[in-house]
């Protein structure tokens, strides 16, 4: 009965004891909760504080990886200036200006309450990860005071990209687009889980102008003068692929970087941030070449790539300045496009097989054809072969949504030809690596002797190529001029005048193909000197644009021959009427001696039937030697009505 009563007192002063506990605790939290949270806000803003302190000690604002971040670049006058121009790209208000300023107010960004952010918007942490990951390694952020957030996206966004790798891809030249003259460069971002043996399904990143216009005159103009708004975009592979390799026909070449594992998601977290921002295109300048080097600059700050570049970064500079940074290409892969595999294979056919595959093409026969069927079964699978590569080529000009046109007789008869085919040595290479042409930029010194005197000559261009010198790394078919400015200084008469200064000058030579023919074209735009006029090196301006054939006896023939038909008309105060309107036939041939010397042979009528009109006959010899990849002479003879010049040149590339 004592022991019942002395745990019935136990029990009723434990009861009464949880009871108490109970209520001190309630009223403990509503009365000083509000004081708990007060402090909690204060101590956040005090460390606030101390970090924005800490970086200014550490003068975190003028460190080159927070430039980078911030796309800062040193203006002319002093100070600097962020190339983003959209302003949520900023925490600060001055922050396209002032690095300290925006640093101290991305810091504070870090601190906003998830419960502050706009339903639907980021917080800040998430939308500039790559800051805070670098803000963190430089402060040591105290997660106890400073609290991280949860990033879904972000999360979702890194697990699907899933990055073990990066390479730099090159598309070549496409003169039909004004945006692709100069090739273009993007990224592949290489996913661990898709393996090396696919890298179709991995994603690609791109920066390009988001263009208004089709006009190729408004096209150049704005994005000569940042008109386009610049964006980044980040798509699957295999649809730029696609769009290179098959639609326009491009060859790519794939430069596999090295990276750290931490390095690329660095680089990752970076390209997030600019999914929010755009940037002026300049066509010349902040194009998607010099974007790209950016972004490997913000993978590993100590590679310096915008710094060697001052008037233009052209997409082929840009590949050979990767190239030189030692240890940063590990591999390198030719892509060839639709045309290219067909082309490959048009070149191991005997004569026969190319009439066979030309009579399918233009629908003579068929795969029922006795003409087909009396080849031999490996010759069918090769004719065959290309000729799904011309159709699929052709598909792909529709512009169609629809899938590949191939008919069913053709994969019913190749369905039932042996699969394997002959690879021996591999695909031929249509295009050469990017990285072994000469510099885009030329300096010429020049000597020569008209029919009146000597002189000296004095030229530069900043582009790009010109069909006279190597084409290694170039289309060999093709050239494009832009911004040559020639000086002479004639000795007898001891002045100094402008030569010539071609604005644009754009060459495609497009050999005859039976199975795909097309026209050759040209277009020049500058200010030449009126040598058929006796006018003391007086000067024109002058617009010429012509339509013709060339021919190449096959596509690694030395011969190239052409013919155009040219529109022409130039403008100057020496002429009656101050402009002359006609045009001109011209003929001539490019052949290779060897693979250092190339020869030209040229002749032209030239007609002027309006304004100052005028008819005579030109004609030009001209010769290069290739000392080596960024050096050449050449020799030059040009006649010009009843005016004779001789000059011999020395031209740098660099």
């Amino acid at each position: 009965m004592k022991a019942y009563a002395r745990f019935y007192h136990y029990y009723s002063y434990g009861s009464v004891v949880r009871h108490i506990s109970i209520v001190v605790g309630l009223l403990s939290w509503f009365c000083f909760f509000p004081a708990s949270a007060h402090s909690k806000q204060k101590d956040a803003t005090h460390y606030l504080a101390e970090l924005q302190q800490q970086a200014k000690q550490k003068k975190l604002a003028h460190e080159r990886v927070w430039h980078l971040l911030l796309k800062y670049d040193t203006r002319l006058l002093g100070g600097m200036v962020s190339e983003a121009d959209g302003m949520e790209f900023f925490n600060s208000p001055q922050g396209k200006t002032d690095p300290e300023a925006e640093l101290a107010a991305t810091l504070a960004s870090f601190f906003v309450p998830l419960a502050d952010v706009a339903e639907g918007k980021e917080h800040p942490q998430c939308n500039f990860p790559a800051r805070f990951k670098w803000l963190n390694r430089q402060l040591s952020f105290d997660l106890d005071r400073l609290e991280v957030q949860p990033c879904e996206r972000l999360d979702r966004w890194m697990e699907n990209l899933d990055p073990v790798g990066a390479t730099l891809v090159f598309a070549s030249y496409f003169l039909n687009n004004p945006a692709s003259m100069f090739g273009h460069t993007l990224m592949r971002i290489d996913s661990r889980r898709r393996g090396s043996g696919n890298n179709l399904m991995n994603y690609g990143v791109n920066y390009a102008a988001a263009t208004d216009t089709e006009n190729s005159f408004l096209y150049a103009l704005k994005g000569l003068t940042g008109a386009f708004e610049g964006r980044f975009a980040i798509f699957p592979y295999y649809t730029k692929v696609q769009e290179y390799n098959n639609w326009e026909s491009r060859d790519l070449w794939e430069y596999e970087l090295k990276f750290t594992e931490d390095q690329l998601k660095m680089m990752l977290l970076h390209l997030w941030e600019l999914g929010g921002t755009y940037f002026d295109y300049y066509y010349f300048q902040e194009n998607c070449s010099y974007h790209v080097l950016a972004l490997l600059e913000i993978a590993n700050p100590d590679l310096r790539l915008k710094d060697s570049f001052f008037f233009s970064v052209i997409p082929t500079d840009t590949v050979k300045l990767v190239m030189a940074q030692e240890g940063l290409v590990k591999n390198i892969v030719y892509r060839p496009a639709v045309l290219s595999q067909m082309n490959d294979k048009r070149l191991k056919m005997i004569k026969r097989e190319k009439k066979i595959l030309e009579k399918l093409v233009k629908g003579k026969i068929s795969p029922e054809s006795t003409a087909f069927v009396n080849l031999s079964p490996k010759s069918q699978a090769l004719v065959l072969n290309a000729y799904m590569d011309y159709l699929q080529y052709q598909s792909m000009q529709e512009k169609s949504d629809k899938e590949i046109k191939i008919p069913r007789s053709v994969l019913s008869a190749r369905s039932r030809l042996p699969t394997t085919e002959d690879v021996a040595g591999g695909i031929t290479h249509f295009s050469t690596r990017p990285d072994q042409g000469h510099g885009t930029d030329r300096f010429r010194v020049g000597f020569g002797h008209n029919s009146h005197e000597p002189f000296m000559e004095f030229a530069y261009r900043p582009a790009y190529h010109d069909l006279m010198a190597r084409d290694v790394g170039y289309d060999k078919n093709s050239e494009i001029i832009f911004l040559d400015f020639a000086l002479r200084y004639y000795m007898d008469s001891d002045r100094i005048r402008l030569d010539r200064a071609k604005i644009l000058s754009i060459t495609s030579l497009t050999p005859y193909d039976p199975l795909l023919p097309k026209y050759s074209w040209r277009l020049d735009v500058g200010l030449n000197t009126l040598r058929d006029r006796n006018c003391n090196y007086c000067n024109a301006v002058n617009v010429t644009y012509g339509r013709g054939m060339s021919y190449r006896p096959d596509f690694f023939s030395p011969l190239l021959l052409y013919s155009f038909v040219d529109l022409k008309a130039e403008f100057s105060d020496h002429l009656k009427e101050y402009s002359r309107v006609g045009g001109d036939m011209e003929v001539g041939a490019y052949y290779d001696v060897t693979k250092n010397l190339r020869v030209k042979l040229a002749g032209s009528y030239q007609v002027f039937l309006l304004g100052d009109s005028k008819r005579f006959f030109t004609s030009q010899f001209l010769t290069r030697y290739a000392l080596s990849q960024n050096l050449d002479v050449r020799v030059e003879l040009n006649r010009y009505d009843h005016y004779n010049e001789g000059v011999f040149s020395v031209n740098y590339f660099f």
